[in-house]
C-alpha cells in the first residue's frame, strides 16, 4: 500500500471515531457479522532498546504498538503511537545472548 493510501486510510478511521457521537442513533451503513468474536492476530511492530521513551526506561526492552511506516534508509518509523528515529539494527543474535535465549 502506498503511503498516500494508507494516510488516507488512517484519516478515514480517525475521521469515523470522531463522529461517532453525531450519528444519532443513526445506523452506519456497514456489514452484517454473524457467530463474531473478538480474537487476536499478529501484527507488524518494532522491538528494540529505546532512549528518550516517555513511559519506558532507557535501555529496557520495548515492543512498539503496530508499524504502519518504516523507512530503513531515512531511519524513521512510525508506529500507531509515536515516531522512531532507528539507531543500529538489531545483530542476529543480539535477543538470545541477551537474555539467554528466551523470546
Amino acid at each position: 500500500m502506498s503511503r498516500a493510501s494508507l494516510a488516507a486510510r488512517l484519516r478515514s478511521l480517525a475521521d469515523d471515531l470522531e463522529a461517532l457521537d453525531s450519528f444519532n442513533g443513526t445506523r452506519v451503513a456497514a456489514v452484517v457479522l454473524d457467530n463474531w468474536a473478538v480474537a487476536r492476530r499478529a501484527v507488524p511492530c518494532l522491538i528494540g532498546c529505546p532512549t528518550g521513551h516517555p513511559n519506558i526506561e532507557d535501555g529496557s526492552p520495548l515492543f512498539s504498538s503496530e508499524l504502519f511506516y518504516l523507512d530503513e534508509e531515512g531511519g524513521l518509523a512510525r508506529s500507531l503511537s509515536r515516531w522512531y528515529r532507528l539507531g543500529r539494527p538489531v545483530e542476529p543474535d543480539f535477543w538470545s545472548k541477551r537474555y539467554g535465549g528466551r523470546q
